[in-house]
């Protein structure tokens, strides 16, 4: 599908399709990483063409239009955590409007509501801890060298819970020194798009083709063959495209995949290694809608809910949607339910909702008037949610952060580098950061 290109281009693709020629640069991927990168990149004059495998763009960020909902609803990103300076930038200069999330967040306990002020309870005791740690190890070993007594039992609880559902790890795998990181640097105050996300995308797009770059969507790349300064990057289609340079901006479940999904000629197997040395977690989230907001008979001002259900996380969207309400697994969370069909997530769903406010299953169903299930693993174009940190990400994140013989460069949330992972920020600044370093060679 031909989402834009500049008249030359156009002119060679229709008359050779199967072999198009370009001058510079070819990015594999257009989320945000890749049309932030391809924005650098034509403000500065080269050309450049993204292939996106998908018939949409955004990637993660993905904002469902379904006309059986009231309003555009995000199977993706949806909430911008702090106020991050690149995607702040962007949508100031979008003139896109965001409003801070509101509401309450109420944790129940056997059936016991409680309010509290963040996310995660007992912080200032965990955090005091994770500030003493020098040498690095899973968090998991980290609860059980500071926090095994029974007196801990619930500082354990809802920290795992947090690492899970928040940063989607894996406890037994994921670094104690990046969660520190992150939960140091974290914010309070969180925003959502004002609308829908996809209106991030489309600017960037928009801004790419007003630069004069092309953008083609439903083309799978499945080879590369590379030598120094010259790529042939061909698709399922059969299409070959030349560029001086490539930009690989695709989730790390691309990348992680055994066996591979992209052909590398010659291999590039170190790299490949390395990408399956960062953390990347699974996304379970449920959209539905209903007749009327129900949830405000039992509390009023509700923001989230944490629980011990399937589904443990839910959210409201006050003061906008009203009527929607959002699940949420993440991580191990994730993991336990994943496998099962959107359907039976469903039911997961209604059964945890039914547990929470101690209504009927088909009370909450009659009331149900549309729903959609994301299950961001069985995706075949992202395989996963985001990433997280492992014991040896960092050296990993500096390699993929090296370009291969200044021929082929990584960009992505999953090789950013900084105290924001896992966001749109972190894919914005590795798509500009990328760039930037191509441009320097």
């Amino acid at each position: 599908m031909l989402h834009t290109l500049g008249y030359y281009f156009v002119y060679n693709f229709r008359k050779e399709s199967n072999f198009c020629i370009m001058k510079e640069i070819l990015i594999i991927g257009g989320g945000a990483a890749g049309l932030m990168a391809a924005n650098e990149l034509l403000e500065k004059g080269y050309s450049v063409v993204i292939l996106e495998a998908s018939e949409r763009l955004g990637g993660r960020i993905h904002t469902s239009h379904d006309k059986k909902f009231e309003k555009p609803v995000e199977k993706g990103v949806e909430f911008i955590h702090g106020n991050l300076p690149l995607t702040m930038e962007i949508i100031k200069r979008a003139k896109l409007d965001y409003r801070l999330v509101r509401g309450k967040i109420f944790r129940i306990e056997e059936g016991q509501w409680k309010q509290q002020n963040d996310f995660a309870e007992d912080w200032k005791e965990l955090m005091e801890k994770m500030n003493e740690v020098k040498e690095d190890l899973t968090f998991a070993d980290f609860l059980d060298k500071n926090f095994r007594a029974e007196k801990y039992a619930a500082l354990r609880k809802t920290s795992i819970r947090f690492a899970e559902g928040f940063d989607v790890a894996d406890i037994n795998k994921a670094s104690t020194l990046a969660l520190r990181a992150e939960w140091m640097e974290g914010e309070d105050r969180h925003y959502r798009v004002t609308g829908s996300f996809d209106q991030l995308v489309n600017y960037l797009a928009d801004e790419c083709s007003k630069k004069g770059g092309g953008i083609l969507t439903s083309q799978k790349v499945e080879k590369i063959q590379w030598k120094n300064k010259k790529v042939i990057v061909t698709t399922d289609a059969g299409v070959s495209f030349i560029a001086n340079k490539v930009i690989l901006t695709v989730p790390l479940g691309i990348l992680q995949a055994d066996p591979p999904l992209i052909n590398f000629q010659p291999s590039i197997n170190n790299y490949l290694e390395a990408a399956k040395k960062i953390g990347f977690g699974n996304v379970v989230k449920i959209l539905l809608q209903f007749k009327e907001p129900f949830w405000e008979k039992k509390k009023k001002n509700m923001g989230f809910i944490l629980s011990q259900q399937k589904i443990p996380t839910w959210w409201t969207q006050i003061p906008f949607n009203k009527n929607l309400l959002t699940g949420w697994a993440g991580g191990g969370q994730a993991a336990k339910i994943d496998s099962a069909s959107d359907g039976t997530i469903l039911d997961f769903a209604l059964d945890s909702l039914s547990r929470i406010f101690e209504i009927d299953i088909p009370e909450i169903g009659l009331l149900l008037t549309a729903a959609t299930v994301a299950n961001w693993k069985k995706d075949p174009l992202s395989k996963g949610g985001y990433s997280y940190g492992m014991l040896e990400t960092v050296a990993a994140r500096q390699l993929l952060n090296t370009p291969i013989d200044d021929t082929i460069f990584f960009a992505g949330e999953g090789v950013y580098e900084g105290s924001s992972p896992g966001t749109v920020e972190a894919a914005l600044v590795s798509g500009r950061n990328t760039a930037r370093a191509l441009m320097k060679l």
